[in-house]
């Protein structure tokens, strides 16, 4: 591998390393414990074609945590209607939120939602 190799190699690192940072800690530790799972219930099937109960109650326990780690990544309908009740508004596009009360500028022409 020449040089320009080794720097797309550590850019890749470099971008992964960023993604994993920007996670939540119970985020990362969901994802670290699903991993240990599957790596587990992989090699008990590699090594016997039969998973263990052990195994299974660990798979079930990753896949709850994954759960519980990325559920509502995303306002709910209740969340929604009291962010819009504090001049708050979720950007689905950008994944965002921003003020929406009105600057003075535009308080003459602003009515308030609902």
């Amino acid at each position: 591998m020449d040089k320009q190799d080794w720097i797309e190699v550590l850019e890749k690192l470099q971008k992964k390393n960023m993604g994993w940072r920007a996670l939540t800690p119970d985020q990362r530790e969901a994802i670290t414990k699903a991993t240990e799972s599957l790596r587990s219930a992989v090699c008990s099937l590699s090594d016997g074609f039969d998973l263990t109960l052990e195994d299974c109650r660990a798979l079930e326990a990753s896949m709850w945590s994954m759960h519980h780690a990325f559920e509502h990544l995303e306002p709910t309908e209740y969340q929604l209607g009291e962010i819009e009740a504090h001049n708050l508004e979720w950007d689905y596009d950008t994944q965002t939120w921003h003020d929406a009360t009105p600057d003075a500028e535009t308080l003459d022409d602003w009515e308030p939602h609902g």
